[in-house]
This record gives C-alpha cells, sequence and structure tokens, in this order.
C-alpha cells in the first residue's frame, strides 16, 4: 500500500474550524482545555495527568457491567483480556464512538475505531498500559441518519440499501429498532452487489452480525467486534442503565448549574464567531442538556417558565427540586446531550483522548468552555481520515492524467474540461478561452468609452456581452460534451472516478460501507490499515490499495 497526504484546506465540505485546528492551533488553543494535537509527547503528557487524576467511577464495577454487553455480542477473547487489563488503575483508555448505523453505516466508523486501536498500541510501546473503547451511541434518535448504506454494483454503479423502519425521525432510539425485516435487504445485496472476489464472505459476516433476531446496537456491535477481533475494540453500548447511578451527580451539577452552563456556552458561541467560526452546536436558552429515557424512547428535556418537561410527549411540568428527586430516585431515567456525553465517557473512563471527526473536534471547542463545572479537561484527538483507491482507479487516474485531488476539487464537467485539454492539439479550449477573454475585455472597454457619450447604446453593448459571451461558453462545453460522447469509454471512466473516489460530492470515507472495501480485498483489510495509517499525521490520507 502507498499512501498520500492531501492538505485538509484542499478539500471542500469540512467544517472551517477543523483545518484551522490541525494547521493553525495557536489561533485556537484557548478554545481547547487539555489538546493532544497531534502528537505522541503530547498524548504521553496527557496520560500522565490523567493518571493523577484518575476517574471517580469504579473500575471493577465498569469492567462488569461492560463485560455483559461484549459478551452478548460475541467479542473476542482479546476484549476481555482489555477488560482485565482495565481494572488496573494504570490502564488508560483511547475512546471513540458513533451511532450503531445499518451495516456498519459508513467508513469512517472503522476509521474512528482504527485511530483508537493505533493511539492505544503506540501508548503500550511508551509504557502507558492502554485500551481502545468504542462508545456505541444507541441512544441517538436520528434513524434517518443510520438506515442506510451504500455499495457498488457488478457494473460498478452506486447504489445505497437501507432499512425501512420509522418513516420519520422520532422519539425511538435507534438502538432498539429491531432487524426483522433485514431478509429485503440482503435480496438486494445478492442481487445487485457488492462486487469484489471476497463479496460472498462479506455476505455471510453480514448475515451472521445483522440477523433479523437482532437490534440495531446487537447487530453493529457484532459487526464491529468480528471486524476488530484481534485488537480488543471494548464496547459500551449508552443503553445500558445500570452506569446510570454511579453518574447521577453529573446530571444534577446540570440541573443546578443551568444557568451558569448556558450562559459559558453562549460566551464561546462569541468567541468562535469572533474567530468566524459558528458553533458546531446551536444551544437555546430551553437547553438542559439532558434527555428522558422511557422504555425505546428518549425525550429532550426542555427548561421554561422556572420548569422543566419533556418534549414532545403529553407530561407534568417539573421544578428544579422535583427533576432533582427524580434523578435520585430513576437515574437510569437520564440521559446526556452531545455536549454532556464527553463530560459523562471521562467520568467513567481513564480517556486520554476522545477520537472524533471534524464536526466532534468542532463541538468540543464548546465543551471544553463548561468542562469546569464537573472538574473535568477534555481532550480531542482527529480520527484518521481516509480514501482508498482501487486498482481500476489507479490505472484510470494514469491514464487521464489525474490526481485524485482533482476529482475532489473538481465537477465532473471541469474534469471532461481537464481531460479534453489534455488531448487537444490544437488547443481548441485554450483558444475559445483566450477570444473569449479578449471580447470581454474590448466590449467592456468599449460600453465604457460609448457610456460618456450615449448611455442607452452603452446599456445595449452590456447586453450583447452577455449574449456573446454566453454563446462562447456554449461552444466550449459542446466541444468537451461531443469529445466525451466520441470516445464510448471517456464517460464511463470518468463516472467511475467520480462515484468511487467522491461519491455524492461527498468524502468517500462518509458516504461507503466499509464492507465495499472488504469485498474487494479480502478480510485482512483492518490489519493492512492499521499498519499503514499514521494518527500524527495532519493530512486526509489517499491510500492505494
Amino acid at each position: 500500500m502507498q499512501t498520500e497526504c492531501l492538505d485538509y484546506r484542499q478539500l471542500p465540505g469540512l467544517n472551517p474550524l477543523f483545518p484551522e485546528y490541525l494547521y493553525q492551533y495557536d489561533r485556537l488553543e484557548s478554545l481547547y482545555s487539555s489538546p493532544v494535537h497531534l502528537s505522541l509527547d503530547a498524548l504521553k503528557e496527557r496520560a500522565e495527568s490523567v493518571l493523577k487524576n484518575p476517574p471517580p467511577y469504579p473500575r471493577d464495577q465498569l469492567v462488569e457491567l461492560t463485560t455483559a454487553f461484549n459478551q452478548r455480542v460475541g467479542a473476542g477473547e482479546k476484549v476481555f483480556q482489555n477488560l482485565e487489563k482495565l481494572r488496573s488503575p494504570r490502564t488508560l483508555a483511547v475512546v471513540t464512538g458513533q451511532q450503531p448505523g445499518f451495516f456498519g453505516g459508513p467508513a469512517l466508523t472503522v476509521y474512528k475505531a482504527l485511530t483508537a486501536v493505533r493511539l492505544a498500541q503506540m501508548l503500550d510501546e511508551e509504557g502507558y498500559p492502554a485500551v481502545p473503547v468504542f462508545w456505541l451511541a444507541s441512544d441517538d434518535t436520528d434513524f434517518h441518519e443510520v438506515c442506510l448504506t451504500s455499495f457498488f454494483a457488478d457494473n460498478g454503479d452506486l447504489f445505497s440499501v437501507s432499512y425501512q423502519g420509522p418513516q420519520q425521525n422520532g422519539s425511538r432510539m435507534v438502538g432498539t429498532i429491531p432487524l426483522n425485516t433485514v431478509e429485503e435487504c440482503y435480496s438486494r445485496l445478492q442481487k445487485e452487489g457488492p462486487k469484489g472476489e471476497f463479496h460472498e464472505e462479506v455476505l455471510q459476516l453480514l448475515q451472521e452480525t445483522y440477523p433479523p433476531s437482532k437490534s440495531f446496537r446487537e447487530a453493529a456491535g457484532s459487526w464491529l467486534s468480528h471486524l476488530f477481533r484481534p485488537y480488543g475494540l471494548i464496547l459500551f453500548d449508552a443503553l445500558l442503565p445500570e452506569y446510570k447511578q454511579g453518574v447521577g451527580s453529573l446530571f444534577a451539577r446540570a440541573i443546578e448549574k443551568r444557568r451558569e452552563i448556558l450562559q459559558a456556552l453562549k460566551g464561546r458561541a462569541e468567541a468562535l464567531q469572533e474567530r468566524g467560526f459558528d458553533p458546531q452546536v446551536r444551544v437555546q436558552d430551553s437547553e438542559s442538556f439532558i434527555f428522558w429515557t422511557e422504555g425505546e424512547n428518549r425525550y429532550k428535556l426542555e427548561y421554561g417558565g422556572e420548569r422543566y418537561r419533556r418534549k414532545a410527549q403529553d407530561s407534568p411540568k417539573l421544578s428544579e427540586q422535583e427533576l432533582l428527586r427524580e434523578l435520585d430516585q430513576q437515574a437510569e431515567k437520564f440521559a446526556p446531550n452531545v455536549l454532556l456525553r464527553p463530560i459523562v465517557q471521562d467520568h467513567l473512563f481513564p480517556t486520554v483522548a476522545y477520537v472524533g471527526g471534524p464536526s466532534e473536534v468542532a463541538y468540543f471547542a464548546q465543551v471544553s468552555a463548561i468542562s469546569r463545572f464537573w472538574n473535568k479537561e477534555m481532550a480531542v484527538f482527529p480520527r484518521v481520515g481516509i480514501t482508498l483507491v482501487d486498482r481500476k482507479a489507479q490505472r484510470l487516474l494514469r491514464k487521464y492524467g489525474l490526481k485524485v485531488l482533482d476529482v475532489l476539487q473538481l465537477t465532473p464537467q471541469e474534469l471532461s474540461r481537464r481531460i479534453v485539454e489534455g488531448k487537444d492539439p490544437e488547443h481548441i479550449l485554450e483558444r475559445l478561452e483566450h477570444v473569449q477573454k479578449e471580447l470581454q475585455s474590448e466590449l467592456r472597454a468599449l460600453k465604457d468609452d460609448i457610456g460618456k457619450i450615449d448611455p442607452t447604446v452603452a446599456e445595449m453593448v452590456g447586453g450583447a456581452e452577455k449574449k456573446i459571451l454566453y454563446q462562447i461558453e456554449k461552444i466550449q462545453k459542446r466541444f468537451v460534451a461531443n469529445h466525451r460522447n466520441q470516445e464510448a469509454t471517456f464517460g464511463q471512466h470518468l463516472d467511475y472516478l467520480c462515484s468511487h473516489l467522491y461519491p455524492h460530492g461527498k468524502l468517500q470515507e462518509r458516504v461507503m460501507s466499509f464492507n465495499q472495501f472488504l469485498s474487494e480485498e479480502g478480510p485482512d483489510l483492518v490489519d493492512r490499515l492499521l499498519n499503514v495509517i499514521d494518527p500524527f499525521c495532519p493530512s486526509h490520507q489517499v491510500i492505494y490499495l
């Protein structure tokens, strides 16, 4: 495998704070309470800090409740060895997490886990015992975000497989949704894809880990456990009610200090906006930072008129004291929101760093503004970003003189033009562009001169300019389109590059199922990626398979 590094500042569609975090961190340093900024030495310093101030949650209790879920999803022996290792007060954790996606969700889920595993290995090698932990956000309610994933068919076309659950997002937690109609999805996979030498093995893996008898969280847990069996990735299920008794004080602080926490977040929002960024998480005056769970459902607690109530549910309004009494009696009903969850994670686990994507790195700039209310110092570490380039895509890039960055930056029309320009011995496009610029310059100068004498005629010149330039642009586009149509494979090749490297105009890791790459490369792909990724590289890593 060969690797190419792409500067994130060259990639479209990213949260603008993320590249600045990577490349101009000194401008953002005050927004992060305990950074581990792409440095092994910084990671070791953070490890020393955590060892001096370990989390208060009892290790033995944490291990026992975590063991049960990992047994339930068929985790390998290495996981249980790591859980025993976690009992030691000298053991640290590298934590990451994601919602339980259908068929594993987009490939970025795997890249998060890979980053956590690699960082834990590196800490171990430096004499800091560490384990990787994956927080399965089973209590999330955004079903439409997790219900589909994408593959390539035998003909190379991109297609998505979607699980037909609730028609609209509601209050049901995605981890509880059953897979009782999943067989319809397997029928489509059998018919359309995924393509690849190992597609039968991948289909068998999915059928074993995502059977109709399981729920989303059990299936996602089984799939991750299988994929990372040799590396001891510990899974933590956010729907485990037992851990809530030990974190009631965190919820109590959120209730008692709600106004001050809200004020701190508003101050941080202003600080972000002064630097030119929008807050990743928008906070309203009604924010409580807490959800109420009831069976399979989760309801946001909203504050208003000195009382709390559950959103979208006919429920009584509770005063602060009444809510605190509910917390004392039914702590298992409470759940953290996105800003409070990192606080809970660090209360449970001896977290050296939370491995997050660009959006999570951005919202940790807000978390650090409120972590002091719980005497926490939060640390976020950017996950490795990956684009995998298969052998056919490599051949096509060479054939047309393109780079992966070209595919990520240019539209299909711009790519077509780039290729045509490379095969245009008469330099037709270049000459047309020259004519266009010369005409534009002459017509505008003429318009200015005529405008001094006859403004009405100057307006006519302006209108003529637009029409003339439009016709020249139309000629350019037709020339490119005709050239593309004359070569039958040209359009097919371009479609292949775009769909494989930048599907739906998004980074590959955000769209494609990792199972697609397993079907092409085989079950050892995780191990090969683990050996080639560099978690301290501040670039998007393009890996040539």
